[in-house]
């Protein structure tokens, strides 16, 4: 990539060359002596409003997509920027728009991203703010138009260009001109370099530049059906071909720039480009014979076409070098057949003779005079189109009759009634004709004879035909009923009369607005190929189709793959056995091909990918002395970049590598040197020699045996490394060990046998296995000889979906970065959750926004805003989507349309409007689980996000502690917050419990229901016919008592006489008496004393066919009794009518106490009673019995730690920049009227506080100023009665 930013920046540098001036001398501003129009304007605001500092704007009469301000600079000019301001002091304003350039005024190009959409260029976001926009690639043009897309109010606009004037060094090619540059003298060898031209022609093919070399070299700059084609060959005998362009024989200038360095070379026509590696190992293009431009003299290697370039070439720059400059001033000194030479080309560019017309609508036309009342007819043109269907020509015979050439489904067909005879049709030709290239057709119609031409092939048909002119030829519709053609035309001829476009007047077509003329403006909607993964693209003159047949991808552009992220997610989608053989595509939409594996699915979960290569066998090596003489490269069912994704994905990978010698070395390496200079290797995927073998670890150099210490020879690292003499003695050693201890030698080939060094390779780093390399195996006639096998791959595992984090706060998010979605992009995710409504994905920009949202439990809608409103596609399942099981999402967004699919199966589309498609433009971070504003939250797990097919490392952003976001996918239910076997129902953020299956109660199922029972009370469960008949029962019942007797709790059948009771003996003991039909039975358990007024759960159960009976008193360890069942009885409780709680109705007394948790399987008969609305065949008898505790508190979990979302981060950078921002004149002379204001406040309030209020006369006696009341002041006074002023002062 940073090559790439290199190459771009090359590029533009010599550019500036290109039009020989500088950047700063090229941004002088341009209208003022322009021309400026528009499609339509208000009063007043008219477009000669639109200048920059202008106090009024242009603003549209009506603001939509097809209106246009239109610039004519009088010249030709290099324009490198433009700026854009709204109406002034308003909200009008133009926020986004397309740049359209044209040298004539009819003709138009738009400006195009590099990979060929129309670009967008930002605009304003207020009315009197200025932004500019800087051209990548200058614009060379004379007419410039704007075309806004997005607008705040009205379209309104002012704007300035930039630039300076083109200075343009011109060549013209007749067909057979040339120049031909000798290079022996001054050849060109170089790793790098630019070529850049500009040129125009009405010619599909020809040869524009081609020069090679003595060792194989060559470059050939050609065009090749209206494309340019360049084939380039760095002396490896291996041409690299890259094509872009269509269209491009349309007589409008078109920029050509081809940039290598080293094998990496980018190729653009008019800035759409192609980027490509040049194949071959060299990376020095060396051209030592001749140059040559226009043309060559004869055929040479590398071209595809014979024909010589007719048309203009201007600027042609190689390097810095403007070899246009260089030649004319070659010839014009008279050094022309030292330097260059010319051949029958003119430094000038004529107009073309021929100019083509464009046909916009399929009702527009074009009618032409033909000689009337003749008895023949010759009609020609040459047409182009993308429509496989329009009216070519229709002319009406004077007699009853007329003749039609039309297309059909592609073809050309000519339809022919004439006076007395049948209509005929005749269609004599296979191909197609609507792909885009120019066809010639001559059509000739005489007595008894019609023939039909095309592209030079006659078709003649021999008919009775006898027919009279008429005067009106109808050439591309006017008929009608009939849809017209669509598309250029030129050479219209009738009768042999040619009348130029120009010439036309106005009642000679229709309708102005629909008919372009001295212009083919046609769109080639299939180049770039907007279809992905090698689709096949089609095209009319609206929209493009692509065919995805064959490429394992759907949808609009084949994006969406067909084929499983891995075989984990195959599992996660199908029912599986042991084994199964699948193409995976490991990157989903992205640019890595699909490839078969085997997937192996294991009883314990496991999940391993296979890949198999060509060379699995065991492979003999003889005869390869020299170390690593041997080599096999490894060929996988995949390619490298695809295996790289398996293994990096993957949590561990191994393949198993064994190497047999016989006298063989492998590595000859042991503790005694430091050098390593092994016969045998393996080559990684990085190329790297390593140096270790399977089996050891990395850097060891050694073998496993090496590793475990279990050598044949100690001494060295490797069992095929041994010594033959060392192996011998050590083997005669063990020979004569097990002779002396008495036991068997047994067979021993010796060291003639073969020795082995295998192992798995599990370092991931290193895999797959590139090559294996073997030597030191000897030649044909000696004893050294070797052998290998080399495993498949095999890789267990995807990370991709234990990358899991739970949201279990519903403003919780994780935030990451901007994702540019642009033109098309794709969202892939799995979750699973509970909220019925919540926000997934959201980002937003200034009007843009994507929006993932689950809607109702069982809705998942994509919505989305580009430019435009806002755009929505949803799918509605016939399942719950929020039921906490995995579910998966995939959404894109294309040129096309919108799609959203659930579950790998429901999909939904939507298609974008008509007009340019615009890129979402968003500004925010893509946040996961909320919207940007952290509302309406998801609770639940999310998995396996990729974004354009890359996987998002979502458990990291967790990891690092962010507020409400764990790792893995833990809900509250996990840690079994229901007791008493309640069901726990997930909410992520909560829980509740469902305690209807257990005998409790309450927010957790741990509130007891019992009831305090008398002598005299009872509760008895009538199965009422519904008997029940059991041989493993699972019963429970709680109890505390004081008194040391009662009957707890029994069953019985009336009808078989089968019985069970649970009760406290007189003793205090627990009782257990049953009878089940083989004979009675009892239990009891001594160990505790039940009438002390505790609290006691009891547990009985049976298990081996009701022959073992389990007990369990509270905590204790479970006790089991088993019972010895004749053959000819069985133990099932048999038809099982009551169940009675305190007694039965034959017992004269009760239990006393409370009894609580009474369970019977799935029957909870207190819990029965209490409930509202109680069923009829659970009721209590005798005394009145209400609900209670027993005494049992119930049990509460600790509160859940409250979380709070932490504070937003302020960026200090941020504000500095403000504070540094404030000008400091305005800041001094606030805090100035500050200080004045507090000054003048304070003496405003001195003065007020020390204010005289007047004066008061008072007559109060001296001496009674202390007085407590009247009286007292009297008797106090001394001097009595007096009048006296005084003065009163306020403090």
């Amino acid at each position: 990539m940073v090559y790439l930013n290199y190459c771009v920046l090359f590029v533009w540098i010599l550019s500036l060359n290109y039009v020989k001036a500088t950047d700063y001398d090229c941004s002088q501003p341009l209208l003022e002596n322009a021309v400026l129009k528009a499609t339509s304007s208000l009063r007043e605001r008219g477009p000669e409003n639109a200048r920059l500092d202008g106090a009024n704007a242009w603003t549209a009469s009506s603001s939509d997509y097809d209106q246009f301000l239109t610039v004519d600079l009088g010249y030709t000019y290099n324009i490198t920027g433009i700026a854009t301001r709204g109406r002034p002091h308003s909200s009008e304003y133009v926020q986004e728009y397309a740049v359209q350039y044209g040298m004539n005024g009819l003709d138009f190009s738009y400006f195009k991203e590099p990979g060929g959409e129309i670009k967008m260029f930002k605009g304003n976001i207020d009315g009197d703010s200025t932004r500019r926009n800087r051209f990548d690639v200058p614009i060379i043009a004379q007419w410039i138009r704007i075309n806004p897309t997005r607008w705040r109010d009205r379209i309104s606009l002012r704007l300035e260009l930039y630039g300076c004037r083109y200075e343009a060094e011109t060549v013209y090619f007749n067909g057979t001109a040339l120049v031909r540059k000798d290079l022996q003298r001054d050849p060109i060898s170089a790793t790098r370099g630019v070529i850049r031209l500009r040129f125009k022609t009405n010619n599909a093919n020809g040869v524009l530049m081609y020069s090679r070399g003595t060792q194989g070299d060559y470059i050939a700059l050609q065009l090749r059906d209206n494309r340019m084609l360049l084939n380039l060959d760095l002396g490896s005998g291996v041409a690299t071909s890259l094509s872009v362009g269509s269209l491009l024989d349309d007589n409008l200038w078109h920029d050509v720039v081809i940039s290598r360095k080293l094998r990496d070379i980018i190729f653009s026509v008019d800035r759409v480009e192609i980027r490509g590696r040049v194949k071959g190992e060299f990376l020095r293009l060396d051209l030592n014979r001749e140059l040559f431009i226009g043309g060559v003299p004869n055929k040479q290697e590398g071209l595809a076409v014979i024909q010589n370039f007719t048309g203009c070439m201007e600027n042609v720059y190689l390097n810095s070098t403007n070899l246009i400059s260089v030649m004319k001033g070659s010839s014009e000194y008279g050094q022309d057949q030292f330097d260059y030479r010319t051949v029958n080309t003119a430094f000038h560019c004529p107009d073309p003779p021929v100019t083509p017309v464009t046909f916009l609508t399929a009702g527009s036309f074009v009618k032409l005079k033909g000689y009337e009342g003749v008895r023949s007819l010759n009609v020609s043109f040459a047409f182009r189109t993308y429509e496989p269907n329009g009216l070519l020509m229709h002319h009406s015979f004077l007699t009853s009759g007329h003749v039609r050439l039309f297309l059909h489904e592609g073809k050309v067909k000519v339809r022919i009634v004439t006076s007395g005879n049948p209509a005929a049709l005749l269609d004599n030709y296979d191909e197609r004709f609507d792909d885009g290239q120019w066809h010639f057709v001559i059509l000739t119609v005489a007595p008894n004879l019609l023939v039909l031409s095309i592209d030079g092939r006659p078709m003649k048909t021999v008919r009775l035909i006898a027919m009279t002119t008429g005067s009106s030829y109808y050439v591309a519709g006017g008929v009608t009923g009939t849809p017209g053609f669509v598309g250029c035309m030129r050479l219209i001829s009738v009768d042999g009369n040619y009348k130029p476009p120009k010439d036309w007047t106005s009642d000679e077509y229709c309708c102005p607005g629909e008919v372009v003329l001295e212009g083919c403006q046609m769109i080639d909607r299939c180049n770039p190929n907007p279809c992905e993964h090698a689709g096949a693209c089609r095209q009319n003159s609206h929209e493009f189709f692509c065919d995805c047949t064959g490429t394992g991808y759907s949808g609009a552009v084949c994006h969406t793959s067909l084929n499983p992220l891995s075989c984990t997610a195959y599992k996660n989608t199908n029912a599986v056995s042991q084994q199964a053989e699948v193409k995976i595509d490991v990157d989903g939409s992205g640019p890595l091909k699909p490839f078969p594996v085997t997937c192996h699915f294991h009883a314990d979960g496991r999940v391993v990918t296979e890949v198999s290569h060509s060379n699995m066998q065991i492979t003999p090596v003889d005869g390869f002395q020299a170390p690593g003489s041997f080599v096999q490269p490894i060929h996988y069912d995949a390619d490298m970049d695809q295996l790289i994704a398996l293994v990096n994905r993957s949590q561990s990978c191994q393949q198993s590598l064994m190497y047999q010698c016989r006298n063989s070395r492998l590595f000859n390496a042991n503790a005694q040197t430091d050098r390593f200079e092994p016969y045998s290797w393996w080559v990684s995927r990085s190329n790297q020699k390593m140096d270790y073998w399977a089996g050891a670890v990395p850097g060891s150099r050694k073998c496993a045996c090496g590793i475990m210490g279990t050598c044949a020879d100690p001494t060295k690292w490797c069992n095929c490394d041994a010594d033959p003499r060392t192996v011998q003695a050590l083997q005669q050693q063990q020979r004569e060990q097990r002779l002396a201890n008495g036991l068997s030698v047994g067979d021993n080939p010796g060291f003639e046998g073969w020795l082995e060094d295998s192992g798995d390779i599990t370092e991931k780093e290193n895999l797959p296995v590139k090559q294996v390399r073997f030597g030191d195996t000897g030649g044909p006639l000696d004893d050294k000889e070797g052998r290998y096998r080399l495993g498949s791959l095999r890789c267990e595992g995807d990370d991709l979906f234990d990358n899991v984090v739970t949201f279990r706060i519903s403003d919780a998010t994780i935030n990451l970065p901007k994702f540019d979605m642009g033109h098309s992009g794709d969202i892939y995710f799995e979750f699973k959750t509970t909220v019925e409504n919540a926000v997934i994905i959201h980002s937003r920009g200034p009007t843009d926004y994507i929006k993932v949202s689950i809607i109702g439990g069982n809705h998942l809608q994509f919505i989305y805003k580009a430019g435009g409103g806002p755009l929505g596609v949803s799918v509605e399942t016939s399942y719950r989507l929020a039921d906490n099981n995995w579910h998966s999402v995939s959404v894109e967004r294309n040129r096309k349309e919108a799609r959203i699919v659930v579950d790998g199966a429901l999909k939904a589309e939507v298609r974008e409007p008509p007009g340019p498609v615009r890129a979402l433009h968003l500004t925010s971070d893509l946040v996961v689980g909320a919207s940007v504003d952290y509302r309406d939250g998801f609770t639940g797990c999310i998995r396996a996000l990729l974004l354009n097919g890359q996987r998002v490392d979502l458990r990291s952003y967790a990891e690092k502690g962010l507020y409400g976001v764990s790792p893995g996918c833990i809900g509250k239910c996990d840690s079994s917050p229901c007791l008493n076997n309640g069901t726990c129902h997930e909410g992520y953020d909560s829980y509740w419990c469902d305690c209807r299956w257990t005998a409790f109660k309450g927010p957790i199922c741990a509130d007891e229901i019992g009831v305090v029972m008398k002598s005299s009370s009872i509760v008895k469960y009538d199965f009422m016919g519904s008997w029940r008949s059991t041989i493993s029962e699972k019963i429970r019942v709680g109890f505390t008592t004081t008194n040391p007797k009662g009957f707890l709790l029994g069953f019985f059948s009336n009808i078989t006489g089968e019985y069970l009771t649970i009760m406290v003996s007189n003793s205090g003991h627990l009782r257990v008496v049953f009878d089940f039909g083989f004979e009675r039975q009892e239990i009891i358990f001594l160990e505790k004393h039940f009438g002390l007024g505790q609290y006691h759960d009891v547990h009985l159960s049976r298990k081996n066919s009701g022959a073992t009976m389990i007990l369990q008193v509270d905590n204790d360890e479970p006790r089991e009794y088993n019972f010895n069942i004749k053959a000819s009885a069985d133990a099932q409780f048999n038809n099982i009518q009551y169940l009675y709680i305190g007694r039965n109705e034959s017992m004269t007394e009760g239990f006393v106490g409370c009894i609580s948790r009474v369970e019977f399987d799935d029957i909870y008969p207190l819990k029965l009673l209490f409930q509202e609305n109680a069923p009829p065949n659970v009721r209590s008898l005798g005394s009145p019995l209400n609900e209670d505790f027993c005494g049992v508190e119930p049990v509460t979990h600790p509160p859940d730690i409250v979380e709070t979302r932490p504070p937003p981060m302020v960026d200090s950078d941020v504000l500095d920049r403000i504070y540094r921002h404030t000008d400091s004149a305005i800041l001094g002379g606030v805090l100035a009227i500050i200080f004045l204001a507090l000054v003048l406040m304070a003496v405003l309030i001195g003065r007020y506080l020390a204010r005289h209020k007047g004066e008061y006369l008072t007559q109060e006696d001296k001496g009674a100023d202390d007085a407590l009341d009247p009286d007292q002041a009297v008797v106090q006074s001394a001097t009595g009665h007096q009048v006296e002023k005084r003065k009163e002062w306020f403090i």
